[in-house]
């Protein structure tokens, strides 16, 4: 069985929404088969279960973890901080630009193979950065399961085709975070960088950043895509939306990266 395909079932079993629904499940079928002390527990689990996938399905639970993550990173990059940086005594030689997924469709044209959302937005705000700097990029994600292009191939053809950037360096070997930042700095260290600007969403920025320094390179965040709010939208902000669920997904999964990262000694 194939280890990337494993790890993705159980993400899909373990964080919202299935997970939740899975202890309710669960739950209930100890209601139905037990009695006494197994059937509160039935109760229990159930009733946790659903309050949870209830709450994560929620604005204001999604946004307050994601947000959660965020707070440890950086603020955004602006233009005057990127000059700043390239007038200082060690200036970054190469722009960085890391993979969040890619999707696929036959119906598309003139290709079948796509960066999904979060990637094209890095790869935008990679651009518009190496526009405001004039710094070469690097684009970073191996082979995904069952696709015949590496996600770094993609996000370099869409880099060059929608905005009229090339990418200087593939990357195209890393299965996650931690190999982003091993096989990209291999690349930046045959050509003498050892400083980089690090281009990823705000709540991935504090587990991107930690690899890549652990990896050796020096690094200046350029987070972005803001997404966490503390503040409650009056009754609205408690009712389910898909939304709040693909946010609370990345919040889920994202905390289990950091633990897991610092278990396997990346951080």
């Amino acid at each position: 069985m194939d280890g990337a395909w494993l790890k993705g079932l159980i993400s899909s079993l373990l964080l919202p929404p299935a997970g939740p629904l899975l202890v309710a499940l669960i739950g209930a079928w100890l209601m139905r088969k037990a009695s006494g002390t197994r059937a509160r527990a039935g109760r229990g689990l159930l009733t946790a279960g659903l309050l949870s996938a209830w709450l994560l399905s929620t604005p204001a639970v999604a946004e307050a973890l994601i947000g959660w993550l965020e707070a440890y990173s950086p603020p955004a990059l602006t233009g005057e901080a990127l000059a700043e940086k390239l007038r200082g005594p060690s200036p970054p030689g190469a722009i960085v630009v890391l993979g969040g997924g890619v999707r696929h469709n036959e119906r598309d044209w003139p290709w079948h193979e796509y960066p999904n959302m979060r990637t094209l937005e890095r790869l935008a705000f990679g651009a518009l950065l190496a526009r405001e700097s004039g710094l070469p990029v690097l684009v970073s994600g191996g082979t995904p399961p069952k696709r015949e292009a590496s996600e770094a191939a993609m996000m370099a053809r869409t880099l060059e085709a929608s905005f009229g950037l090339k990418a200087r360096w593939v990357e195209d070997q890393s299965r996650d975070t931690a190999e982003n930042a091993l096989e990209s700095a291999r690349l930046l260290r045959a050509d003498g960088i050892r400083r980089v600007v690090l281009v990823t969403q705000a709540y991935h920025m504090p587990r991107a950043r930690a690899a890549f320094a652990a990896a050796g390179l020096q690094v200046i965040a350029a987070p972005h895509g803001f997404s966490g709010s503390f503040e409650l939208d009056g009754w609205r902000s408690m009712i389910p939306s898909a939304g709040a669920v693909g946010l609370s997904w990345l919040a889920t999964h994202e905390t289990i990266g950091l633990l897991w990262y610092r278990v396997r000694g990346h951080l």
